[in-house]
């Protein structure tokens, strides 16, 4: 990069006219040694690909065809996948159901929720989605329309579609209990997850104490081993406990101060909950129950009454919470179903195959791309930055929308605080990917020529803060639109 700098230099003070694509290939590889001599890069791999969104040309590259670790970047493969296999429109449904009979407003018989795998049910988001307490009272509603006024059995929760909501195996054990470890089900609430309240001390050193919860996610058994850290030392805080389980232990420190302090946990056993909070919803309202709620896997017949649906968004608005908010339980729900579109069964490395045989069926090269989940939380995750382009320019070029659903850096999303200020960053639509030593961007943008380029940036194993480096990338992706 250095040699063919200083030549284009040479041939500058010969006033020799350059090709826009030479000058774009100076001005990249420029930004790529300034961002190579940063501390933090010293024993780490750096991979970068570059490629014009029309010819697939490579326009830079580093390292391009290294396998690393993309972090959330992995969302990317996940949602390009789904909006070609899926399709943007596709909407998941969740259906309220009975079996049995209605006698004089006795419901002699079970009423069910059909879980459909929607990521987004009671979630409030995004924009016009129903929140946990309007969808109890939407299925309440429903109840009592259809005459119910009593229930002689119980409010199950059906999950035969994907049992258990269970976290990937893939996964760390400190990272499943936190609400950024939910796992994937057929019946979801409320992005299973819950928030735990807690009781700040003024004392650094002291123990915070567990005053309640939001939703009430049931008989939770803590083992509280927290501590409060200095002001504004931030949530340190990780939450330990078994999928299916109800024991729990939360370690670390949250910040000494007054008042309460909120951290979010992932929810056990999210069909039983959903069950269960729509019964104390019907009692509220005076329609009695006659037996616990629970969860079943046992499913449900065509034949049993139908008394809701409840339909999602439309896939690619999901998809665009997904990359912009970097939602992990979402992108979970949309790799379950693309394994079951797929035929790939629930296994996660399982259905990570039939991605990669997809994408491989579109021409790429597959050699190192491995995928055990749909969110890029799992360290066994590993793409080359070629691939990543490669996937980001066939995705745009099938017109799948992709990049819409990617936030404008400067603007929106995970990209908000990176080269903020700046008019023309706001030309480039960024995936961020982040974890313990994995940092990276990748997406597309419009160079100051007009060109439209795909990109890839990707560290791992950087040594430092990572907020240093995520500037200094901020700084080499200026260079992409200046």
């Amino acid at each position: 990069m250095l040699l063919r700098t200083l030549l284009i230099a040479l041939i500058g003070a010969l006033g020799v006219q350059l090709s826009p694509k030479l000058v774009a290939q100076t001005s990249l590889d420029r930004a790529t040694e300034t961002l190579l001599k940063h501390d933090g890069l010293a024993h780490a791999t750096l991979g970068i690909a570059v490629l014009d969104l029309s010819s697939g040309s490579t326009i830079t590259s580093l390292n391009a065809g290294k396998s690393l670790v993309p972090a959330s970047l992995m969302k990317v493969t996940t949602t390009a996948t789904a909006l070609e296999v899926l399709g943007g429109d596709y909407r998941f449904e969740t259906q309220l159901c009975y079996n049995g009979s209605i006698v004089d407003g006795t419901l002699r018989g079970d009423l069910i929720i059909v879980g459909g795998g929607d990521p987004s049910l009671g979630a409030g988001r995004p924009d016009g989605v129903l929140d946990l307490d309007a969808v109890l009272a939407r299925w309440a509603d429903a109840v009592e329309q259809a005459g119910i006024r009593a229930i002689e059995g119980r409010v199950l929760g059906d999950e035969s579609l994907d049992p258990g909501a269970e976290p990937s195996p893939y996964w760390q054990w400190n990272d499943i209990g936190n609400y950024y470890g939910a796992g994937p089900g057929a019946l979801m609430i409320n992005e299973n997850q819950y928030t735990l309240k807690l009781q700040r001390t003024a004392k650094v050193g002291g123990q915070p104490k567990i005053i309640g919860y939001e939703p009430d996610p049931g008989q939770l058994r803590w083992t509280n081993e927290l501590r409060s850290g200095p002001s504004g030392s931030g949530d340190q805080s990780y939450i330990f406990g078994a999928p299916g389980t109800y024991d729990r232990v939360i370690r670390g420190t949250i910040p000494a101060g007054s008042g309460t302090y909120e951290v979010e946990g992932s929810l056990p056993e999210p069909a039983r909950h959903a069950a269960d909070w729509l019964k104390e919803t019907l009692e509220s309202r005076g329609i009695s129950v006659s037996k616990e709620a629970t969860a079943s896997r046992a499913g449900v017949s065509s034949s049993y009454p139908v008394i809701d649906t409840y339909r999602s968004p439309p896939l690619r608005e999901l998809i665009k919470l997904t990359n912009y908010r970097s939602v992990n339980v979402f992108a979970e729900a949309i790799y379950a179903t693309l394994g079951r579109k797929l035929g790939a069964g629930d296994d996660p490395a399982a259905v990570g195959e039939a991605i990669v045989e997809f994408w491989e069926g579109r021409g790429l090269d597959t050699d190192g791309f491995e995928q055990v989940d749909g969110s890029g939380l799992g360290m066994r995750n590993m793409i080359s930055a070629q691939q990543l382009a490669f996937v980001l320019r066939l995705s745009q070029r099938a017109s799948t929308g992709l990049k819409e659903t990617l936030p404008r850096v400067g603007q929106e999303g995970t990209v908000r605080s990176v080269l903020r200020g700046n008019a023309r960053a706001q030309r480039i639509h960024a995936k961020s990917g982040t974890l313990k030593r994995s940092r990276g961007f990748c997406g597309y943008a419009t160079m100051a020529n007009g060109r439209e380029i795909v990109f890839v940036i990707m560290a791992n194993n950087y040594t430092g803060k990572g907020s240093s480096l995520r500037r200094a990338m901020g700084e080499w992706m200026r260079a992409l639109v200046e």
